[in-house]
């Protein structure tokens, strides 16, 4: 029996409404297919390929075995959280875009990737070791003139490691393992270009080798102090000590202690290495005091240690309930690690001064417009350390004009000058003439463990060490 056509006419428009619905949610699941394959591939912040899409292109470069040479480049904008810190952040990443731009606009044989907030990587097909070395030679070299954000002239300052198919091996994850070890090698030898080679690989093995034992020796009390004296000039007396770590093991022998801190701060251990020396130097105290030495005590401080608040509650907290003189204590501070947070920083130094912790600013000449920055460090601190680097060129008349003019000015702030690594007669002198206040090096003495510091203090006279304690 035939149905009526109006049954017919609902069934076809039926199948219809079916077929469009159908269509839409196709659609609409394809479109959010889609986006979230963006979403997975594409930085949002950039609109550049990201760090999934890098990984899955590099291994199906390799694996389609179409291209005899792939190099990888990696750069790091390095100033760019200056930028973001000095100027603002829609800057930073204006400057940020502008580079990818750049990069892409000059290796268009290439893709361009944004591999995190500042580093960017290039996929080089058919291109062998060599010519991508040049070619990043020739691209640094152009980033070298400022780019212009909004009419600020801004150079950014680059690193970059760079690998290659098959030279440096046939795994794309290993390659991208390497790649991050020649990025990194750039900064401990102080290089634009790291090339990766198996130099690095057995300088990266030893270095993760370092801080193996470094953290082993902290947990097993391997570290031990040895101190300096600083000498009042006018008085002819020891004004007070330095602190210094040293590590018992021969094997490190040859490891500064200035490596030996930036290792421990890399590794996000500096504290504990901190808070060691701290209550080491504390109980020192406490003891020498047993024996009638009062005598104060210097010790360095990271920016890593001051901008933590949980550290300076310890120091606080130490002092008071080991009831330690803290006007027996002085922390000492590169500029370097106060001047690129000083807001921050000054904030912690006031907590520090308000316990009574004397406050000495280090390594004094080292950073940049160090006499310009000294204006920011009035009412902080209590001494001046002028850097070896000036003493050591004392003799010469423009050095000496330079410690003049330190000396006059750190005194208006009201703070004392300390000279370090001070190491003949002529430069004592010298310094003597343009009022330096305190001297250290080893023309008066070396480090020296605790017990030999007690006969330096309270022994008899001795060649060269003619400075008995007041």
């Amino acid at each position: 029996e035939m149905q009526p056509p109006a049954v017919w006419m609902l069934r076809i428009l039926t199948s219809v409404f079916i077929v469009l619905v159908v269509g839409k949610l196709y659609e609409h699941v394809k479109k959010m297919d889609d986006l979230e394959k963006k979403r997975a591939y594409e930085d949002v912040a950039t609109g550049y390929f990201n760090s999934n899409k890098f990984n899955i292109d590099w291994t199906d470069s390799i694996s389609a075995g179409t291209c005899g040479s792939i190099s990888t480049i990696l750069f790091r904008f390095e100033n760019m959280d200056m930028i973001k810190r000095y100027v603002d952040f829609e800057t930073s990443m204006k400057s940020y875009i502008r580079l990818l731009e750049m990069v892409e606009e000059f290796f268009y044989m290439g893709t361009v990737y944004t591999i995190s907030d500042n580093k960017i990587a290039v996929l080089l097909p058919n291109v062998d070791i060599n010519r991508a070395n040049n070619l990043t030679k020739d691209f640094i070299s152009i980033t070298k003139s400022p780019m212009y954000i909004e009419n600020l002239p801004i150079s950014p300052v680059l690193k970059c490691g760079i690998v290659n198919y098959p030279n440096h091996g046939t795994e794309a994850c290993k390659l991208t393992l390497m790649l991050d070890k020649a990025l990194e090698q750039t900064s401990r030898l102080h290089i634009t270009i790291g090339i990766y080679n198996d130099i690095i690989e057995k300088e990266h093995e030893r270095y993760y080798s370092d801080l193996v034992s470094l953290y082993h020796a902290l947990k097993n009390d391997m570290f031990t102090l040895a101190f300096q004296p600083i000498i009042d000039v006018r008085k002819n007396r020891i004004s007070s000590v330095e602190a210094l770590l040293r590590w018992n093991d021969s094997r490190h022998m040859n490891m500064s202690i200035a490596e030996l801190i930036k290792r421990a701060e890399d590794a996000g251990f500096i504290n504990e290495i901190t808070k060691w020396l701290f209550a080491s130097v504390a109980d020192q105290i406490r003891l020498w005091k047993e024996k009638g030495i009062e005598i104060p005590v210097s010790m360095n401080l990271s920016a890593l240690d001051l901008s933590d608040a949980e550290f300076i509650s310890y120091v606080t907290d130490y002092v008071k309930e080991n009831d330690i003189n803290p006007r027996l204590i002085e922390f000492e501070l590169t500029e370097r690690s106060i001047i690129h947070n000083e807001e921050i920083m000054s904030e912690q130094l006031m907590k520090l001064k308000k316990a009574g912790i004397k406050l000495s600013l280090d390594d004094y000449g080292t950073g940049h417009n160090s006499l310009k920055n000294l204006m920011h460090f009035a009412g902080k601190f209590d001494y001046l350390k002028i850097d070896k680097i000036f003493i050591d060129k004392i003799l010469k008349d423009e050095k000496l004009i330079m410690v003049d003019c330190i000396i006059r000015a750190a005194h208006r702030m009201g703070m004392k000058v300390v000279a370090e690594g001070v190491e003949i007669h002529e430069q004592v002198e010298i310094l003597r003439t343009v009022d330096c206040d305190m001297i250290q090096g080893f023309y008066y003495s070396m480090p020296l463990p605790p017990e030999e510091l007690e006969q330096y203090v309270l022994g008899p006279i001795k060649h060269e060490q003619k400075y008995a304690y007041h």
